[in-house]
């Protein structure tokens, strides 16, 4: 029986590149595993990073220490990540992987004592100069429904003048909100953005949320405006899953003339019957019921390694691993796709 994609290795090739005398520099060996990442092929991404320690091949960098610690969580789960980062040179346990290991724990309400210890040692450390662990931080206290930790989170961060993007953070914040949902709070801070300079740019994904609470606290009228301010600033890329996302939302709302508008520009060649019988079919099987509050955050590390400190690096990956793969990859590229959590291990910086 042949073995599925997953289940192959992928290092036989790159030992007979070896024997053959071939380059395999750490920038090509990094633009693999980053290619590998953005096709969703954590584990042999994680073969690849393991064979380059196995065979000597290069020093890690403290950047990719943390793209295997992601690539293990994915591949074998939190408990042999907790394993890999323990075996971690102290002098390379870093602000890069210690964020990584944060991320990693503020997915679920049951580590929280483990995120908040790391987040201590990161603080003790001097390691909280970035605005990724806040993120983390701000993710997790959403999942807990505690407003309180929120806004403290939110205070240190001003108060260690970290430097970040303001339109990042305030989308982050108000999904947080909205998360919770802490409608009150929402507004208000979202009406501080109104007044300030540069303007606030809104995230489609955002204005999902906020209307997701708004529906929740039941306010229909509210949230029907939100949509509409949402359709307005949805990117081109984006604008078939959105449109059927905001189809939905308007359903749950009762704007059923918004939400036939989008049908019918989401189903353009279809008949009525036979597009609201599609659109049923979608109703369904998103659930029946888009009112549950969603948190687009991503808030964790990139699982591709992000070279070694020398900037972008472009490079061609022609390494046969299996079924002729192909590629060429930024060596500053992220996992991407579904790893980690959706948007791979979260931002860079």
């Amino acid at each position: 029986m042949a073995l599925g994609r997953e289940q192959k290795k992928v290092t036989p090739p790159l030992d007979e590149w070896l024997k053959r005398g071939k380059d395999l520099n750490p920038a090509v060996l990094r633009g693999l595993i980053n290619s590998l990442c953005e096709s969703q092929r954590f584990n042999h991404a994680l073969q690849v990073s393991e064979w380059i320690t196995k065979r000597g091949i290069f020093d890690l960098s403290t950047e990719d220490f943390a793209s295997r610690l992601c690539l293990v969580e994915i591949s074998t789960g939190l408990k042999e990540a907790e394993k890999f980062f323990k075996s971690i040179p102290e002098n390379m346990r870093d602000d890069s992987v210690h964020t990584t290991l944060l991320s990693l724990y503020t997915i679920s309400k049951k580590t929280r004592h483990e995120a908040e210890a790391t987040y201590q040692t990161m603080r003790v450390q001097n390691m909280l100069l970035k605005p990724y662990p806040y993120y983390s931080m701000i993710y997790l206290y959403a999942l807990l429904g505690e407003k309180n930790m929120i806004d403290e989170i939110l205070r240190q961060m001003k108060e260690n003048g970290v430097e970040h993007d303001k339109n990042l953070t305030a989308n982050n914040v108000l999904k947080a909100y909205a998360s919770l949902p802490d409608v009150e709070a929402m507004e208000m801070f979202l009406m501080g953005l109104e007044v300030e300079e540069p303007r606030f740019s809104l995230a489609w994904q955002t204005g999902i949320s906020i209307a997701k609470a708004y529906l929740k606290g039941g306010s229909s009228r509210k949230a029907v405006e939100m949509l509409r301010r949402t359709e307005l600033v949805v990117d081109t890329k984006s604008k078939d899953s959105a449109n059927k996302v905001l189809m939905m939302m308007y359903w749950d709302a009762g704007a059923k003339q918004d939400a036939s508008r989008l049908s019918r520009l989401i189903y353009p060649k279809s008949k009525k019957g036979k597009r609201m019988k599609a659109y049923d079919e979608k109703i369904e099987s998103y659930g029946g019921d888009s009112s549950d509050p969603i948190i687009f955050i991503d808030n964790r590390r990139d699982c591709g390694s992000v070279g070694d400190g020398d900037g972008d690096v472009d490079v061609d990956v022609d390494v046969d691993v299996d079924d002729g793969f192909s590629g060429s990859s930024d060596g500053g590229a992220s996992c991407g796709g579904g790893g980690c959590g959706g948007g791979g291990c979260g931002g860079g910086d």
